[in-house]
């Protein structure tokens, strides 16, 4: 499990151990993967990667998959820095495409063939609600879990007749070190939209995505909260975007009368 040393990941990991499973928590930072591994205890494993570095992750998990088989893969491993389009730099754009969407096809490309050639596996990719919907100040970010919904997509269906399951996870804002790090550089447009929106604790999102592996759904959408604003995307996105610039009209017009 990619990104497993804090958050979702780490809630995860916690939960599959006590369930009886053997999991790799995957990490740059082997610090924070033993900090997690003292956490979660017997049944985790650690293994320090930049999933970004397709050649590194080849040969890490071909020598992984050659000690034991893997089941399972979540996808959590994300970074986000929202900003202003025309204020951002052009590199933060490639370091969020390279870790929140090409690291996840690097992980899959070695994982995939494993799996499909003993007819069994699950995928998970953790993406947002900014993977189906974008709002003011993620361009970069909404740009990557994008693409990783029309990859998961696609992969779904190309796996479906190998009985290999894909799930594609879309919390809400979660109670996260990643989250809380973000909320230093949002625009104060959309911290007015952020600040209209339940943040989840991670433990929730972690159950919400095993229950629904379990029952074999494609998409996960923990929270009721998160599940009406996919839905009124969806099906009126004319009002959502209507209700997200008002919200934007009123800071600017606040920072116009100060």
């Amino acid at each position: 499990m990619t990104g497993g040393a804090s958050g979702i990941g780490l809630a995860l990991g916690e939960l599959l151990v006590g369930y009886g499973a053997q999991v790799t928590l995957v990490a740059r930072r082997q610090e924070l993967l033993d900090a997690a591994k003292a956490k979660i205890g017997e049944g985790a494993h650690t293994l320090s990667l930049d999933i970004s570095d397709a050649y590194k992750v080849k040969d890490s998990l071909r020598k992984r998959m050659a000690e034991r088989p893997i089941d399972m893969l979540i996808n959590n491993a994300g970074v986000a820095m929202p900003g202003r389009f025309i204020e951002m730099d052009a590199t933060e754009y490639r370091r969020q495409m390279d870790i929140n969407y090409f690291g996840a096809v690097n992980m899959c490309r070695e994982v995939v063939p494993h799996m499909t050639e003993r007819g069994s596996g699950h995928i998970t990719n953790v993406g947002s609600l900014l993977s189906v919907m974008g709002i003011y100040g993620y361009t970069a970010y909404a740009a990557s879990k994008f693409a990783l919904q029309g990859f998961s997509e696609c992969l779904r269906a190309e796996l479906a007749p190998h009985t290999v399951r894909l799930t594609m996870l879309l919390p809400p804002d979660t109670d996260t070190p990643q989250h809380a790090a973000e909320m230093e550089h949002l625009p104060e447009e959309t911290k007015a939209l952020a600040g209209s929106v339940k943040m989840l604790a991670p433990e929730k999102v972690a159950r919400d995505c095993l229950e629904g592996m379990a029952a074999g759904r494609f998409e996960i959408i923990p929270g009721f909260d998160g599940r009406m604003t996919v839905v009124a995307q969806r099906w009126v996105p004319g009002i959502v975007r209507w209700w997200c610039d008002n919200s934007t009209k009123k800071v600017n017009a606040q920072r116009s009368a100060s």
